[in-house]
């Protein structure tokens, strides 16, 4: 592909993002902020890793010659299947125009090619009589039987081709989508058993294994002795486990496993890297009255721009998880080594769900509210009005009434949102931040404002 051709693809993917972020500005005026949240929000996507500095030349620098990856992952965002297939249907649509051109240029010699043709077409007609008139019977029935035989070893090779490389592929897609693979009680106190039962269809059964995977990273992976069964499995180690199905080497289902400690604990993670890590939360308190994992706790991989540590609070059964007021008060600031965009998260948890929400500096967060099976995301609902400053400490609220949700800060009500499915009995209090963040006080109330649980972190208690 020809360079200026390639620069005016770049100026397509641009224009098409300026479309789809329309709320962001144009991508001219752009922050660096911004760009690296479009990071983030690509990254979610795409699980290719584009940097912001590297986004900001492309959109604002119009870089001459940018890597295929870069491309690749911006393409994936918006939809494509890559960089290949936007080129793909960018250039049809300007070949239809090149060819509607060319249909014009030919317009003025069209009677002349018209008369050629039926002269031709006559001469041809006439031979053709001559040549059926002088071809004997048996040259006929000769040449069908050829005909007749090429036909069918056409069928018979196509027809084995197309089993051996896609109808078989497609009945084992087929056979693959039909596994159950479920599993009963994935969170609670460690060491937790769990039972896992599944059914798999017999034709594809000898090649398909159970993994077990420990929060420690321990895998052990067995076969199964029956299509259809139960097993158990218990998960030692406090963290995020999982449990999966393999066919051959390929991941087909899986079941992540919760498995806490009862009261605090602190979680570092690290996704982009895979590290998980959970410590006590003694490591975390202040000698100011609240808690804050120091910096120098976490693993060196994990000291990233993609490091989230969450201060965990679980209880077999907290309060009624359709009927509660949960309440922190939380900050992010460059003392517990903010990263931006600084988020401030506040989830409570079941084993039906969760009610949660986000809150940053800038207000473009991929996720921004959930509640049960309800859910708002980021980059359709911007808070930039509430001016939300993340170094500051604020007091972050969820009200739950009868399956209507809704949420503050510092008692101003940010949004509300209704759900379906009932949380059951919450058992979790998750509050996360992208960085170390802090917490001074948690309260969870009953309707009525009838305290059920509270922590202020003033004494070392753990």
């Amino acid at each position: 592909m020809k360079e200026t051709a390639g620069r005016g693809y770049i100026k397509d993917i641009i224009e098409e993002y300026n479309i789809l972020l329309k709320s962001w500005g144009h991508s001219d005026d752009w922050s660096l902020n911004q760009f690296k949240t479009l990071e983030s929000m690509i990254f979610e996507v795409t699980k290719i890793d584009v940097n912001a500095n590297t986004l900001k030349r492309f959109f604002q620098q119009r870089t001459g010659n940018p890597q295929l990856a870069t491309k690749e992952a911006l393409c994936l965002f918006l939809g494509y299947k890559g960089y290949t297939d936007f080129v793909m249907k960018k250039t049809k649509e300007e070949a239809g125009v090149r060819l509607d051109d060319r249909e014009n240029q030919k317009s003025e010699d069209i009677d002349e090619i018209r008369t050629q043709e039926r002269e031709v077409k006559n001469e041809d007609k006439n031979e053709e009589l001559d040549f059926k008139n002088r071809e004997s019977e048996h040259t006929k029935k000769l040449n069908k039987r050829y005909f007749y035989l090429s036909i069918s070893l056409i069928i018979i090779i196509g027809g084995y081709l197309f089993y051996t490389y896609k109808l078989k592929d497609m009945y084992i897609d087929y056979l693959i989508s039909k596994v159950e693979f479920s599993a009963s009680q994935v969170k609670g106190l460690c060491p937790l058993t769990v039972t896992f039962s599944y059914n798999i269809p017999s034709s594809i059964f000898d090649d398909i294994t159970i993994v077990y995977e420990e929060a420690t990273g321990d895998i052990l992976e067995k076969k199964l002795n029956k299509a259809i069964n139960t097993v158990n499995a218990t998960y030692i180690y406090e963290g995020e486990g999982a449990c999966y199905l393999k066919y051959k080497d390929k991941e087909i289902r899986r079941i992540l496993v919760e498995s806490r400690k009862a009261g605090w604990s602190v979680s570092v993670k690290e996704e982009r890297k895979g590290i998980l890590k959970t410590l006590p939360v003694s490591q975390a308190f202040n000698e100011n009255g609240y808690i804050s994992l120091p910096f120098d706790s976490i693993p060196g991989l994990g000291q990233s721009n993609h490091l989230f540590v969450s201060y965990i609070f679980y209880q077999k059964s907290i309060i009624d998880g359709d009927n509660f007021i949960l309440e922190a008060r939380m900050r992010n600031s460059a003392e517990e080594h903010a990263i931006p965009c600084a988020d401030v998260m506040m989830y409570m948890g079941s084993d039906k769900g969760m009610h949660g929400f986000t809150m940053n500096e800038n207000c473009h967060a991929y996720m921004k509210f959930i509640s049960g099976e309800s859910e708002i995301k980021g980059e359709r609902h911007s808070l930039e009005r509430f001016n939300f400053n993340p170094s500051e400490w604020h007091v972050m609220t969820i009200k739950v009434i009868n399956k209507h949700t809704t949420f503050y800060v510092d008692g101003a009500e940010i949004l509300n949102m209704n759900y379906n499915n009932s949380l059951g009995v919450a058992n979790e209090i998750i509050l996360r931040f992208k960085g170390c963040g802090a917490v001074d006080y948690v309260k969870v109330c009953k309707p009525n404002g009838e305290v059920v649980y509270e922590e202020n972190f003033d004494e070392k208690l753990y």
